[in-house]
């Protein structure tokens, strides 16, 4: 696949009347340059949702929380380290987002990757109730992201890996911006280990090092 431009542009997007998204000059988001037609289409099947679902998805999430305390619980099992490089991708209604500013602290960062303009309003929404400075939005196109190569310490894949269609063009990705010593965590999301297994076996490019009833450790194939 020929390399694509990024940049960084300034844009919200706001919802209007009609469900319809719009955009105003407010939050920071780093976006993928123009791709082909058919690389367009990669990563846009059912792992882009409705902006309806997407509520009732946000919603959804938000009650389990409140009732059960599920993302803390969850996301202390990452075992972030202060100072760290780390992306969310699919990070969906940044329901790990503060947790995961707070963990790399002030000289770490955040990358919340999604496909779904929405989901970054809520990242936006996040870091400005908590006044976050180490998370920068990045919206995906397709299974492609403007984040540079290399780049990250962990990349974690949460509530999502059960919805991809193209598992082994996901995994490319993770593996690409994730630095050679570090780490990818994916998480089985509503399907069996097994299956989460297999297509990481599958892709080839990433070895299982460590499980645990939550999710899968990799690391990049040397």
């Amino acid at each position: 696949m020929p390399p694509f431009n990024h940049f960084a542009i300034e844009q919200k997007f706001n919802v209007d009347k009609f469900g319809l998204l719009k955009k105003s000059n407010k939050i920071k988001v780093m976006k993928a340059g123009q791709k082909t037609t058919r690389e367009a289409k990669c990563g846009r099947g059912r792992e882009y949702i409705p902006n309806p679902f997407f509520r009732m998805m946000t919603f959804a999430m938000k009650t389990m929380d409140i009732l059960t305390n599920y993302s803390n619980r969850k996301f202390n099992t990452l075992r972030l380290e202060e100072n760290q490089m780390v992306v969310d991708y699919g990070c969906g209604p940044a329901r790990y987002i503060r947790n995961a500013s707070l963990a790399v602290g002030p000289k770490g960062k955040v990358y919340a990757v999604d496909i779904h303009p929405m989901a970054l309003e809520h990242v936006e929404k996040v870091t400005r109730k908590h006044h976050l400075q180490n998370v920068e939005a990045v919206l995906a196109d397709g299974y492609s992201c403007p984040i540079p190569g290399q780049t990250a310490d962990v990349v974690y894949a949460l509530d999502m890996f059960h919805m991809i269609e193209q598992p082994t063009e996901l995994l490319k990705e993770l593996t690409r911006i994730v630095k050679s010593d570090g780490k990818v965590i994916i998480e089985d999301g509503h399907q069996p280990r097994e299956n989460t297994i297999r297509k990481i076996e599958q892709a080839g490019i990433l070895v299982v090092k460590d499980q645990n009833k939550y999710h899968v450790v990799c690391v990049p194939k040397n």
